[in-house]
């Protein structure tokens, strides 16, 4: 019986320490990959001009997990998509003001994060829908491209000291309950 939850809370702590899966898509643009952004070059000045949409893997805050995703070609492009993300999505930052406002908070280190008028997403010509985990991007991208944070909800992960001490626990309730006598 022991030997049995211990299995069972081990398996539990090794799925919980599982970190967050970078996002996939699927019913993307003919022509157009998909690909995480690790270069130096500057993010969000329309200096990237590349036919990927790229996501950048961010850092957890209040809001949740942040995911920064833009499309950035060097002439004006279409781009359609579903991203599918780990976790729901609770928010998206779609304006330049929300989104310079949280590269201090949410930016990931390395990625220089520049700032242009025309960040984000136009009115007009870009558009954005949620359904749980699933993002889907309808976006007409003209120089600097289009830009967005999401956020996703985030599952907490207990320290391993606290399964330390539910381990203990457990081991000390077995044996207090093999010790006890039968009556």
């Amino acid at each position: 019986m022991i030997s049995r939850l211990a299995a069972g809370c081990t398996a539990l702590c090794l799925a919980a320490a599982a970190q967050a899966a970078d996002p996939t898509v699927d019913s993307l643009t003919p022509g157009v990959s998909f690909a995480e952004y690790s270069s130096v070059t500057p993010v969000g000045q329309g200096q990237v001009d590349s036919n990927t949409l790229f996501f950048i893997d961010e850092l957890t805050g209040p809001l949740g997990k942040a995911w920064y995703v833009f499309y950035d070609p060097a002439d004006a492009r279409n781009v359609f998509a579903n991203i599918t993300f780990d976790a729901p999505i609770t928010g998206v930052f779609s304006t330049r003001s929300a989104l310079d406002g949280s590269n201090a908070t949410y930016g990931a280190p390395g990625i220089n994060y520049g700032t242009s008028f025309f960040i984000g997403l136009e009115d007009r010509t870009d558009a954005f829908t949620v359904v749980g985990n699933v993002l889907t991007i309808d976006w007409r991208a003209v120089d600097p491209g289009d830009h967005i944070r999401v956020f996703t909800q985030v599952t907490v992960v207990p320290e391993p000291e606290t399964y330390a001490l539910f381990m203990a626990g457990l081991l000390a309730v077995g044996f207090i309950t093999r010790r006890r006598p039968r009556g």
